[in-house]
């Protein structure tokens, strides 16, 4: 590949506690542009767009649906924050968007480590 590949970060957010949801993935785009392999996707920003412009939910499933094809892979997580011992894997959002993903014939991962060696195995290419 002749750049990083565009990755979408799929995890729970309607689900369990948002502001936790939405730390979470705050702080995995943080992790995944300090590691430097991918250019991460963190569809949850919506979440401060939605905050000061509300829109229905389903607009919202819709416009993130809309760009899944604007991306390379999909990485799908399980919201964690361990100080708090809290854990949300379940989302009818994020299982839509793997399936799209799946759909388009583009790799869906549920770890870093998965993703990282994918991204060598296409830049070898």
């Amino acid at each position: 590949m002749a750049t990083k590949p565009l990755v979408y970060i799929a995890s729970a957010y309607t689900k369990g506690d948002v502001a936790v949801n939405v730390h979470f993935q705050l702080k995995t785009f943080d992790e995944l542009m300090t590691d430097g392999v991918v250019w991460p996707v963190c569809p949850l920003w919506n979440h401060f767009q939605h905050a000061a412009f509300p829109r229905a939910y389903a607009e919202w499933l819709a416009y993130d649906q809309a760009m899944l094809p604007l991306y390379d892979a999909c990485l799908r997580l399980t919201a964690t924050e361990p100080r708090i011992g809290y854990t949300m894997a379940d989302s009818s959002g994020a299982d839509k968007e793997v399936e799209t993903f799946r759909a388009m014939g583009k790799p869906v991962f549920f770890n870093k480590e998965d993703l990282y060696e994918w991204v060598k195995t296409q830049q070898g290419k």
